[in-house]
């Protein structure tokens, strides 16, 4: 690849381990959180994607999140 070129996408994932893009109506976030080490240890132990289901699924077992294809009706 010559200098200065930014390699496709595709090559890109790759490098990084096999990652795969986001999907139409996903976005990647960063934030912190409190927890016991074994529940941290477990959650961070998870791939990006279940980790977004892990978040969503508790929020909803609380109460502050209704989904339904993937917007918010609440």
């Amino acid at each position: 690849m010559p200098r200065g070129r930014i390699p496709p996408l595709e090559v890109r994932l790759k490098a990084l381990g096999d990652l795969t893009p986001l999907e139409p109506g996903e976005v990647t976030s960063q934030g912190r959180f409190r927890s016991a080490p074994a529940v941290a240890k477990a959650f961070l132990s998870l791939d990006t994607r279940r980790r977004g289901e892990v978040v969503a699924a508790g929020l909803r077992a609380l109460g502050l999140l209704e989904v339904e294809d993937g917007q918010k009706t609440r």
